[in-house]
């Protein structure tokens, strides 16, 4: 499935009520929340699809991948590659990109790498503003 930037994954598009993900991903997921006060989450484990929803719970705002899904973003398959050679490419694609260590964000692409034993373990394609939150709560720990 070929990532387009803050629009969609395939056929599974940002901002879509949770019974249209269902139909498309024809699995029984496994629901869980992340943080406690946060919505529920869903985890579609036989497809490798994790969808995080907003406070109503019915519309999502972003889909992690990992094995055995198979997604790709400028016909780069970043699932299962190397750290090294992931955040080389990555950056190529955006000199500004995020880097946490075991996590990079483009915020142009609206895409993060997560790494887990050296190789990426999920991609996360998300909205506008995802990670806004984070980014304040960073910007208040530096203040100190």
């Amino acid at each position: 499935m070929e990532i387009i930037p803050y629009a969609s994954v395939g056929l599974l598009k940002l901002n879509m009520k949770k019974e249209e993900i269902r139909k498309i991903i024809a699995e029984i997921p496994e629901e869980f929340n992340r943080v406690s006060e946060e919505p529920t989450s869903e985890h579609f484990v036989n497809s490798g699809i994790l969808v995080y929803y907003k406070g109503d719970e019915e519309t999502n705002m972003a889909y992690e991948f990992t094995s055995p899904s198979e997604v790709s973003f400028q016909g780069i398959s970043f699932l299962g590659m190397g750290e090294r050679k992931a955040k080389k490419l990555f950056k190529k694609l955006d000199p500004d990109l995020i880097d946490f260590e075991e996590t990079v964000i483009s915020l142009e692409h609206g895409l993060s790498l997560f790494f887990m034993d050296r190789k990426v373990e999920t991609v996360l394609v998300f909205e506008r503003n995802y990670y806004d939150e984070l980014f304040e709560e960073l910007k208040k720990l530096e203040e100190i």
